[in-house]
């Protein structure tokens, strides 16, 4: 798998990051979870100011968001569950309980 795009510093000065409509979307989850950097924080930032499909973009992905958290959490049937938990094992073998070093 190809690594994910890595902002890059601005040519006129190495202090400020800037980033692209194709990084914006490859660390649009992290920006919504409050996870980033904040130098790549306000990157993200001052690119929305300028990018008017990357703000959409966002607004898309905030909605989808809150959308699947209305939805209620499905279960599996017990016996489906114990039918996915021995195909599981029989192809994978049983979990490892022994002590990892």
């Amino acid at each position: 798998m190809p690594e994910p795009p890595v902002p890059r510093s601005a040519a006129d000065d190495d202090r400020v990051l800037t980033v692209a409509c194709r990084e914006f979307v490859e660390l649009v989850t992290e920006y919504l979870e409050g996870t980033l950097p904040e130098d790549l924080e306000r990157a993200i930032a001052a690119h929305l100011e300028l990018c008017d499909p990357c703000v959409v973009y966002l607004h898309q992905m905030r909605s989808t968001a809150g959308t699947l958290r209305s939805l209620p959490m499905t279960t599996l049937p017990p016996a489906a569950r114990d039918r996915l938990l021995e195909v599981f094992t029989a192809l994978h073998g049983g979990a490892d309980t022994s002590p990892r070093r």
